[in-house]
C-alpha cells in the first residue's frame, strides 16, 4: 500500500474501476448518442426488485380467496395495490371491453406501478428518478406502441392498416388517401416520441425544481414542493397509461369506428 494512502482510498479506487468497467459494458444509448448512466439503470433495477418485493409480502394475503374477500379495516400496502389495480381495470373499461380491459390489465398496470415508484424515487434526496431519463420512458413507450399495432392486426387482420388511408377509399381518392396515408404515418410514428418525451421532461423538470428548493431551504420551505411534486408523480402516471390505453382500445376496435 503506498504511503498515506488508506483502506477507503482503496475502496473508492476500486468503486470507480468497477464503475468505469460497467460504463464500458452498457455503451452508448440508442436514443441520444451518449454514454448510458449507470445511476438510471440502478435506479430502474432498484424499482423493479423494490416492486417484486412488494408483490411478494402481498401476494399471502390474496392467494386465499376467502381472506381476499375481506377488506382491510386500514389503509394497507394490500390496499393500495387494489386501488391501483382497480383504478386501471376501471380506466381501460372506458375505452374498451371488459376481456380485452383484462387481456391488457399486466402491461398497463406494471407500467402504471413502474412509472408510480420511479417518480417517487426522485421526491427522495439523493436520488434520481429513471423516469427523467429518456432511455427508460422511450423503452415503455415503444413496448406500447408495438403492443398497439401487433393486437391491431391480430383483432383485424391486414384490414387494420386501411384506416391510414382515411375514410374515402376510392379509385378518384387516391391523393388524397396517400396524402391522408402519410399523415397518419408520421402521427403513429410520433406516438411514442410523444409517450416518452412528455414523461421524462415533466419529471427532469420536477425532479430539479425540488432539488433546488431542498438545496436552498432544507427546512419547512421544500414540503409543499414535494406536496407539488406527489401530484404530478401521479399526473403522468395517469396521463402515460390513459394515452398507452386509448392507443391500445382504438387499435383493436378499429372496425368498429
Amino acid at each position: 500500500m503506498p504511503h498515506g494512502t488508506t483502506w477507503f482510498d482503496l475502496l473508492f479506487t476500486d468503486m470507480q474501476a468497477w464503475r468505469l468497467k460497467l460504463q464500458d459494458a452498457l455503451g452508448t444509448s440508442y436514443a441520444n448518442d451518449a454514454d448510458i448512466s449507470i445511476q438510471f439503470v440502478v435506479a430502474f433495477a432498484f424499482v423493479g426488485l423494490l416492486l417484486i418485493g412488494l408483490v411478494l409480502s402481498v401476494h399471502p394475503k390474496i392467494s386465499n380467496i376467502k381472506k381476499a374477500l375481506i377488506p382491510d379495516g386500514r389503509f394497507t400496502l394490500r390496499t393500495f395495490f387494489e386501488m391501483m389495480i382497480e383504478g386501471t381495470l376501471s380506466t381501460m373499461e372506458k375505452s374498451m371491453d371488459r376481456k380485452p380491459a383484462l387481456f391488457f390489465l399486466p402491461l398497463i398496470g406494471s407500467c402504471a406501478f413502474l412509472i408510480f415508484f420511479s417518480n417517487l424515487l426522485g421526491l427522495v434526496p439523493g436520488f434520481e428518478p429513471p423516469t427523467a431519463n429518456l432511455n427508460t420512458t422511450l423503452a415503455m413507450a415503444i413496448v406500447i406502441f408495438f403492443t398497439t399495432h401487433i393486437y391491431g392486426v391480430k383483432n383485424n387482420g391486414i384490414g387494420y392498416f386501411a384506416h391510414f388511408f382515411g375514410p374515402i377509399r376510392k379509385w378518384y381518392a387516391l391523393p388524397l388517401m396517400l396524402l391522408m396515408f402519410c399523415i397518419e404515418l408520421i402521427s403513429h410514428l410520433a406516438r411514442p416520441l410523444s409517450l416518452s418525451v412528455r414523461l421524462m421532461g415533466n419529471m427532469f423538470a420536477d425532479h430539479k425544481v425540488v432539488a433546488t428548493f431542498t438545496l436552498l431551504v432544507p427546512f419547512l420551505v421544500p414540503v409543499p414542493m414535494l406536496l407539488l411534486g406527489v401530484v404530478v408523480c401521479l399526473v403522468q402516471v395517469a396521463v402515460f397509461c390513459i394515452l398507452s390505453i386509448v392507443y391500445i382500445g382504438m387499435a383493436i376496435a378499429h372496425e368498429e369506428h
